[in-house]
């Protein structure tokens, strides 16, 4: 097996993009299928991702 063998990516089970590395594979999943939706807790808007809920909470009064 060469050095950029499968044991090196990581497939998302819904569609079957190859990424490389597992942190890639979250944000993927997080962004592409919904995995989870972030809430704020001061006004109820929805975000993809933590680190978008984190840069809305800067300016969520």
């Amino acid at each position: 097996m060469g050095l950029f063998g499968s044991s090196n990516e990581t497939k998302c089970k819904k569609c079957g993009t190859v990424l490389t590395d597992p942190e890639r594979l979250k944000k993927h999943q997080e962004v592409a299928h919904n995995k989870k939706k972030e809430k704020c807790r001061a006004c109820d808007s929805e975000f993809d991702s933590s680190e978008d809920l984190r840069k809305h909470k800067k300016n969520c009064k």
